[in-house]
């Protein structure tokens, strides 16, 4: 009994823990490039596609946000980016190419997505300290990397507005650009939790099957159940894709199947057989004994 219990303490640990260590990631971009959203992919199969999506260079700016200490359920709400959610939502009719990933595990290094940008299309970079509130008044003509790093969200019940802040920094810097082609690269890293989140406590109590126990708290109340994917908000900035490439060559198979059966069946009950052919054939035999 006391094996079992610390066997499933230590299979829920795990399970949350899983979740605690991803984050978001979202593209939009106003020229055409390739996508593949997905509701959960490696920090290596995020950049892969990054540099098979940029490789044509379609933009003149590349706004390369970083923005650290987040998880998918602080975008829970409209609210928290409301900016960047009309983007990723199909809001902004200037919007031609969207891509979101729910929970990236592992990072996105955003030095390297600076640095396949400066390689393939010759960008040059331009800082922007999110924490200053500051930012040019124009940038030069591009191809230009615009690199906006914003400090870690604080774990306080003040996140959301902090969040929301960002996002209408954010919103500020790409009104400055100088032209209509950017690509907003929003890559972020899960936050940090404090040492208190997961505690495991020794009681004095004599019996051994009491001696462990687990405490594991939900992450805030804001953000609701996080650490489960089944009961996570719906609004996040994704887009489903439930008619894929697959699902749709599966129907067409099943189709053709139910066509050739009902064929089958159908030409197998038009057969029409005298209940005489099964019958034996009586006159012939008695004919052979008249001769």
């Amino acid at each position: 009994m006391h094996f079992s219990r610390v066997g499933l303490v230590a299979l829920g640990a795990a399970a949350v823990n899983a979740f605690r260590d991803t984050s978001p990631f979202f593209l939009a971009s106003t020229s055409e490039v390739l996508t593949n959203s997905a509701y959960i992919q490696t920090g290596a199969s995020v950049l892969e596609n990054l540099s098979s999506s940029l490789s044509t260079c379609p933009s003149d700016y590349y706004v390369v946000v970083n923005q650290p200490g987040v998880h998918a359920s602080d975008f829970s709400t409209r609210k928290s980016a409301p900016r960047l959610g009309a983007k990723m939502l199909g809001k902004d009719s200037s919007i031609r190419s969207k891509m979101s990933v729910d929970e990236v595990a592992g990072l996105v290094e955003p030095k390297q997505v600076k640095a396949l940008l400066e390689t393939k299309c010759k960008a040059q970079t331009t800082v922007i300290d999110g924490s200053s509130g500051s930012y040019p008044s124009s940038f030069e003509k591009g191809p230009r990397i615009i690199d906006v790093e914003f400090p870690m969200l604080s774990l306080e019940s003040d996140r959301a507005q902090q969040l929301s802040e960002f996002d209408g920094f954010l919103a500020d810097v790409v009104d400055r650009l100088d032209s209509s082609k950017y690509t907003i690269i929003y890559i972020t890293s899960p936050r940090e939790f404090p040492e208190t989140d997961s505690v495991i406590y020794e009681t004095s109590e004599p019996s051994y099957q009491d001696s462990l126990h687990m405490e594991m708290k939900r992450d805030y109340s804001a953000s609701g159940s996080s650490s489960s994917p089944s009961n996570r908000s719906t609004s996040l900035f994704e887009e489903y894709q439930y008619f894929t490439p697959g699902i749709f060559m599966g129907l067409m198979a099943t189709f053709l199947f139910l066509m050739i059966m009902y064929i089958g069946i159908s030409a197998l009950s038009s057969l029409e057989i005298p209940y005489a052919a099964f019958e034996k054939d009586e006159s012939a035999k008695f004919q052979n004994k008249q001769q």
